[in-house]
């Protein structure tokens, strides 16, 4: 298909200059996507529904919705034995559930479904909502904030040791191997070996933990640990091994997506003070405020890989091709939400795939959605009205989960207009 050059000046340092390379070159870690993955991505969508990238191997890009949700609603041409680009098998085994297909995935996933079902989420959700006023107390009375650290971070890292019923002394250690291995460890291992061996202690963290809850009486108790001690995967009881691999998977996404969503829902809303005021004069619209800004804020995209030769718009993928898809990306597509820049919480398409479609979508997405709730009730009913500080200088990251590693905010007078 035939790439135009766009007359959009390209600023980033390191991009290339025609569509054509751009695409070539694209990658979650590109330096110069990092900033404004967006405007590039809207570029290559209204050029074509399907592109290649020549980066980390090879991959090809689906741009549209429409093709984005048929990949993921057809497992059994896109596996998701392969879920990052490049690839790194970080786990001695295929990470439990999301690396699997078939028959294997669809037992896992009810083995864990009952871990992270509504109903669990509404036990915790008194703790949950006392973790975000304790994080906002600490703020308080300032007159700023840096937003990511001290809440964003914060609070679903709190959640993570409220579900998981894991005592606060590890969460620091807990949050700096996953920033290492997301931003660092990743991208830049020589080997996948050589990450396997990183990721040995948090491993032996785990087995210990099962351990020791293991000796405890866990009767009643709904913490992801006790309920996997109780649980079976077809009709016998996980293994030592397999309870580590999905408490690592699940202890991943738990401090990863959430801040990041978290992150980009407070970007957006430090620069619109009407939204701000629309939240505290009617709280009941969140859940729609929260739906909409995760559609409007894209945060993850994901690998597949395909399983036999297929063609789609005049491309055929061949069999152990790669594919990425941008859930969130895909929340913008203009043949599916009409205006999809404006922000209207009164949308009537909600088909947002912020938490993935088919087999896979997301198993938390019951919690970050409580999660995110939580904040904007508990956040706007103390700290009412606030905006990005004048020299704060945010700085994004795209890769497989899009989000700022810092947002300064100040906070002003609850009647004014935050201009």
């Amino acid at each position: 298909m035939k790439m135009t050059d766009t007359a959009q000046e390209q600023t980033a340092p390191g991009c290339p200059v025609s569509l054509a390379d751009r695409t070539r070159a694209w990658s979650l870690y590109q330096p110069w996507l990092q900033q404004d993955p967006v405007s590039h991505w809207e570029e290559m969508r209204e050029a074509g529904p399907i592109f290649r990238s020549e980066e980390a191997g090879g991959f090809w890009i689906l741009t549209r919705y429409e093709d984005i949700e048929w990949a993921a609603r057809t497992p059994e041409i896109f596996s998701s034995a392969e879920l990052a680009i490049p690839h790194r098998q970080i786990f001695p085994e295929k990470q439990i559930p999301i690396q699997l297909d078939g028959d294997e995935h669809r037992k896992w996933r009810q083995t864990l479904s009952s871990l992270f079902n509504p109903g669990v989420v509404n036990h915790f959700t008194p703790q949950i909502r006392q973790a975000a006023a304790d994080a906002i107390a600490k703020i308080e009375g300032r007159d700023s904030c840096e937003f990511v650290s001290e809440f964003a971070v914060e609070l679903p890292a709190e959640t993570f040791l409220i579900n998981f019923g894991i005592g606060r002394e590890y969460l620091k250690s807990l949050l700096d191997h996953k920033n290492w291995l997301r931003r660092e460890g990743i991208p830049n291992a020589r080997t996948d070996a050589e990450l396997r061996e990183a990721n040995r202690p948090l491993w032996q963290f785990f087995s210990d933990a099962i351990d020791r809850r293991r000796a405890e009486d866990t009767e009643g108790r709904r913490d992801v640990i006790s309920q996997m001690l109780r649980t079976t995967y077809d009709g016998r009881p996980p293994t030592q091994d397999e309870m580590v691999n999905a408490l690592f998977v699940s202890m991943l996404a738990s401090l990863d997506s959430t801040t990041a969503a978290l992150s980009m829902v407070f970007d957006y809303l430090s620069k619109h003070p009407e939204t701000q005021r629309l939240i505290v004069a009617e709280p009941e619209k969140i859940p729609a405020v929260v739906q909409e800004l995760l559609r409007h804020e894209p945060v993850s995209s994901t690998g597949r890989l395909v399983t036999q030769d297929v063609e789609r718009h005049g491309v055929t993928m061949r069999k152990g091709d790669r594919v990425l898809l941008s859930w969130g990306m895909s929340g913008l597509d203009p043949d599916v939400f009409e205006n999809p820049h404006e922000v209207n919480f009164e949308r009537e398409t909600t088909r947002q795939l912020a938490f993935g479609v088919g087999p896979h979508r997301c198993l938390g997405m019951h919690v970050a959605r409580r999660i995110i709730q939580i904040a904007l009730e508990e956040w706007h009913t103390r700290l009412p009205a606030y905006r990005q500080a004048p020299d704060s200088r945010p700085i994004r990251h795209y890769s497989p989960t899009r989000g700022l590693l810092n947002l300064d905010l100040v906070f002003e007078d609850g009647q004014e207009d935050g201009q």
